[in-house]
């Protein structure tokens, strides 16, 4: 009994006399690391609604519309995985290092995108060659 008495009073007296090991979150921001991984951002002018962001996500937690041009994320079944902001060339979706915030209900976020326009060749223009 002795035995298991004396490491415990140890520790006790240690943390008696010592700084909390504890964090105090509202009180003092948390500390994000550089490879936290955080929530999705999108920049929707940066969208060029190609889709990949919707087809990596393993959860299916992305929508796309093409037809009513909008992009839509239920934030329930995403998991920060990252795979969309991989997926995305014009880099449109980011990972940022925030946490999302608490939630009751189910938060499916929506964002109207403008495709860019496609250029359209005139019947009289030459083809383009390709300087060099």
């Amino acid at each position: 009994m002795q035995e298991t008495v004396l490491p415990i009073w140890k520790t006790v007296t240690k943390s008696l006399f010592s700084k909390s090991a504890c964090k105090m979150y509202p009180a003092q921001p948390p500390v994000f690391f550089d490879r936290t991984r955080g929530r999705i951002e999108m920049e929707s002018p940066k969208c060029i609604v190609c889709g990949l962001c919707a087809k990596k996500c393993p959860t299916g937690a992305i929508d796309l519309d093409k037809e009513a041009n909008t992009w839509q994320i239920d934030r329930f079944k995403c998991i920060q995985c990252g795979a969309c902001a991989e997926g995305c060339k014009p880099n449109a979706i980011q990972m940022v290092n925030q946490y999302t915030g608490p939630a009751v209900s189910k938060q499916i976020e929506s964002f109207s995108v403008t495709p860019p326009k496609r250029r359209t060749k005139k019947p009289d223009e030459p083809p383009s060659v390709p300087a060099g």
